[in-house]
């Protein structure tokens, strides 16, 4: 006789189970977890570069000199975009967020990457998403001012990969 298999729970379920488990008919819960999980996707990473650009890197001009009222320094769409990425990465890699989901290691890989400034502002470019893709290790190496490169694996190769204006 061969060993039936229990399905995995669902997040209802577990809920139900277990109430100091997020409440997972939250409508938030809901969207920041298909949220997350859609951020894991290298096209939607690629897209989300490509149509939002503004949420993912700032513009050249933008300095800390630009003042608002009070002498408050403004955000940016990029800043605010980063602040809410750091807040989902700092508790959907907690042993009870984390569960939910589908394929943790790659959503909170993503999560993890994308609170580099370098990566979210390499995505744009097909190597570094090709990178991510195939699941190589991409970290940023500080050469120095803006002349720094995202390299994978560690090992230097940049594969085209570089934060330099010119790509050089």
């Amino acid at each position: 006789m061969a060993a039936q298999t229990t399905p995995p729970a669902s997040p209802a379920d577990i809920a139900q189970k277990n109430p100091q488990t997020p409440a997972a008919n939250d409508p938030r819960f809901l969207m920041e977890l298909e949220f997350v999980t859609a951020l894991s996707n290298p096209s939607y990473l690629s897209n989300l570069a490509i149509t939002q650009p503004h949420l993912l890197t700032r513009k050249p001009d933008v300095t800390t000199s630009n003042r608002g009222i009070l002498g408050q320094s403004e955000d940016t769409d990029a800043d605010c975009f980063a602040r809410y990425l750091a807040y989902l990465y700092s508790y959907w890699r907690t042993p009870e967020y984390s569960r939910y989901l589908t394929h943790p290691g790659q959503t909170l890989r993503a999560l993890e990457l994308l609170q580099q400034e370098d990566f979210r502002r390499d995505i744009i470019k097909p190597a570094v998403i090709d990178a991510f893709a195939r699941g190589e290790t991409l970290h940023v190496a500080a050469n120095g001012g803006d002349n720094s490169k995202l390299e994978v694996n560690g090992k230097g190769e940049s594969n085209g990969v570089s934060n330099t204006p010119d790509g050089a």
